[in-house]
């Protein structure tokens, strides 16, 4: 029987290789959607803890020129909880990209597999029609010699 060989190897090994590399992307892309989220609530939390300061000082009482720090400082707080909801929003839309390109790489690259296997199975298949063609003709050939020296 001969030896299976798939013509298409390198493009096998080319989508698995575009596979690996999609799913890692996939894996940075979370990580990064993760250390947006971490970002926006240290935010959040930093609003909140300015605003405890503000409610405290407000209960010993504090003087104008105090307050209107503090405010620049909670519209500080505000903006960057506004960019960090939307590098959030953007982190996460990248996640979605990437987890579409890494399905698509992974189902050409099963696709791939699966013609693999199956023209494997049909390799086989035809080598062993093949194989049984020449058992065969060598049993039949075998009965003509017999049936002609017996004579």
């Amino acid at each position: 029987m001969k030896a299976f060989s798939f013509r298409l190897e390198t493009l096998l090994h080319l989508r698995e290789l575009a596979k690996d590399r999609a799913v890692a992307e996939y894996g940075v892309a979370i990580s990064k959607k993760e250390q947006a989220e971490r970002a926006l609530e240290e935010r959040k939390r930093e609003m909140e803890e300015l605003r405890q300061e503000i409610g405290r000082r407000r209960n010993i009482g504090f003087s104008g020129s105090e307050q209107d720090g503090y405010n620049r400082s909670l519209e500080r707080v505000k903006e960057a909880i506004v960019d960090s909801n939307s590098k959030l929003e953007e982190s996460k839309k990248i996640v979605n990209a990437k987890r579409e390109l890494y399905l698509n790489a992974d189902s050409e690259f099963k696709s791939m597999l699966k013609l693999k296997e199956k023209r494997r199975e049909q390799h086989i298949e035809a080598e062993t029609k093949k194989e049984e063609m020449q058992l065969e003709d060598i049993i039949s050939s075998r009965f003509v010699f017999n049936q002609s020296t017996s004579h």
